[in-house]
């Protein structure tokens, strides 16, 4: 009943001839949680429909994209091969051509398409959605629906070439005999929105200091810094630099999820805050920002000299050099793309939907403002336009509706939480995994497709190399981002996921283990950023390890263990 609630278009019907031909697997990845009714009636449907666009755009070869359904309340994603030797005949010139264009022109392919998605931000984001007039906030309203939709065809069309022509760079690199966790460390180190934000953080916090303001943030909870610091006439300087920091990074999404259930850091500032605080036992010990950074690109330089030495035909190093400069420009789009799409287009959305739930909360249709996400898209419009047609009429006609919608959803969505048996695989599983795409992102590997049960707690896990080395210490689990501010310096951070928003939380663990992901993955590409050994991909770490046990990840083979496990209370 639920997932027919939620959408009856999208919802998965494991019986039908369709839908049991595909092979599914529960998006973890994106969204670890029940999904809300606008969500997957916003974002969930746009990225579905973004993987069709893109796939019939771009001319994929062997797929038309990927199919996004809810079951038992979760997100699942499908892929449907093309089956038709003479139509991938057809479709692979095409992107043949696409790929060697982007091989020599990335940079120019991603800024003509990128350029369309920050203007289409410029747009939601360049009014104020609370001073609508109805009218005018029921079509800012579509206009944020149908931008959001837009841009996840952009996505799609940037994300297909972006992977082959990684793949492209990987083939030659195992041709020459370099594993992919040793050739990823050619390509980090170059500047992204993600480590640009993280540099603003760090640099606020080095700021509060010289304004004499580190023992006030130290000893206010984080949820408590601004009032406190708005009272005190020499930290108006420093609010000033924050405020300005909010206005430029504050479109993120704090959990990074693909719903809009969660704020944003210009809704609440205190995950960003939280950051700030715990960046000082950091500067404590003597760690630094640039200096990290600094130590990156050395290694990056070291690795590409050592391979390119061994390379002894003039032809091989040649075509070592034009790969190798267009797999970088691909992997820092890996998280720059997060920033302007899962994020900021997610936040433009959830903008426009949370200044309708202020009019509903208003007129009583609704209890919170938050519970505007827990009506579809489309009931939302019926709603607003009812509102603007005939507002008496509208209130009577739909409050006796909304309110108990609204709770039996809301209900609903709490029984399909974490402890769903909704199943990871299901459907026509194959027997390999082929993709590269669900391998190198979604972290699905051979023993993912037929899973011996998530549940089993286990001294041993294995996962992908995501990060080189080898630490010991406390496991710190996080299932939400209202974790975010127990996560101490140096723990060792255990999570489903991570996305562009957990970045400053890697400034401060000594290492990373998801459930989910791939070497392609955010948790893995940020650790390499931040030199901090992960391993990504394990399927079972938030089940199988406890806050505080000891723990020791080696980044170098993808292996995590157990070494002490923390005493019950």
């Amino acid at each position: 009943m639920l997932d027919r609630s939620i959408s009856s278009l999208r919802t998965l019907r494991p019986e039908t001839d369709f839908d049991k031909s595909i092979f599914w697997f529960r998006d973890d990845l994106h969204q670890p949680y029940a999904i809300s009714p606008m969500g997957m009636t916003t974002i969930q449907a746009h990225h579905a429909w973004g993987y069709h666009v893109a796939a019939e755009t771009t001319n994929l070869p062997p797929s038309k994209g990927g199919h996004v359904k809810i079951y038992k309340g979760r997100v699942y994603i499908g892929f449907a091969l093309i089956d038709d030797p003479e139509e991938i005949g057809r479709r692979e010139p095409e992107f043949g051509k696409l790929i060697e264009y982007c091989i020599d022109h990335w940079d120019e392919y991603y800024q003509t398409l990128i350029q369309e998605v920050i203007s289409n931000l410029d747009t939601l984001n360049g009014v104020d959605p609370d001073k609508f007039i109805l009218p005018h906030l029921t079509d800012h309203l579509k206009r944020a629906e149908r931008l959001n939709r837009r841009n996840w065809e952009i996505h799609f069309m940037l994300m297909y070439p972006a992977d082959a022509v990684y793949f492209t760079f990987e083939d030659y690199c195992l041709k020459h005999g370099l594993e992919e966790k040793d050739f990823v460390l050619m390509l980090r180190g170059f500047e992204s929105i993600a480590t640009q934000t993280d540099e603003e953080l760090w640099g606020l916090a080095k700021y509060a200091d010289g304004c004499g303001l580190k023992d006030v943030i130290l000893d206010t909870p984080a949820e408590g810094i601004l009032e406190t610091l708005s009272a005190n006439p020499d930290a108006r300087p420093w609010l000033e630099k924050f405020h300005r920091f909010i206005s430029i990074y504050g479109n993120r999404v704090v959990a990074a999820h693909l719903d809009v259930t969660t704020p944003t850091w210009k809704e609440d500032p205190t995950p960003a805050l939280d950051t700030i605080k715990g960046y000082y036992s950091r500067m404590d010990s003597g760690w630094s920002f640039s200096a990290s950074r600094k130590g990156v690109k050395e290694e990056r330089e070291e690795a590409i000299q050592n391979f390119e030495s061994k390379l002894k035909d003039e032809e091989d190093r040649k075509t070592f050099r034009r790969l190798l400069k267009a797999a970088q420009g691909v992997y820092a789009f890996q998280e720059d793309h997060g920033f302007y799409i899962d994020q900021g287009s997610t936040a433009a959305l959830r903008n426009a939907t949370i200044a309708c739930g202020k009019r509903l909360y208003r007129r009583n249709l609704i209890e919170n403002i938050e519970d505007v996400n827990y009506l579809t898209f489309h009931e939302l419009t019926e709603l607003m336009q009812a509102l603007v047609y005939n507002e008496t009429v509208a209130k009577y006609h739909y409050g006796a509706m909304i309110p108990n919608l609204i709770r039996e959803r809301q209900a609903d969505c709490k029984r399909a939480g974490a402890d769903s048996d909704a199943p990871l695989t299901f459907g026509n599983i194959p027997d390999k995994m082929t993709d590269p795409i669900g391998t190198k992102v979604f972290g699905i590997i051979d023993d993912i497709l037929h899973p011996k049960g998530e549940k089993t707690v286990e001294e041993r896990l294995e996962g992908f190399p995501g990060a080189p080395g080898i630490v010991e210490g406390p496991a710190r689990v996080v299932l939400e981002y209202q974790d975010f501010q127990k996560v101490q310096a140096g723990e060792i951070l255990v999570c489903p996921y991570t996305g562009t928003a957990w970045t400053p939380l890697f400034i401060k663990i000594g290492g990373v283990v998801t459930d989910t992901g791939g070497m392609l993955t955010h948790a893995a590409i940020a650790a390499r950023e931040y030199n901090i050994p992960a391993v990504v991909g394990t399927w079972n770490a938030t089940n199988s390890i406890n806050d505080g046990d000891i723990i020791r990840i080696d980044g170098n083979v993808g292996v995590v263990e157990v070494l002490e496990r923390v005493k019950a209370n």
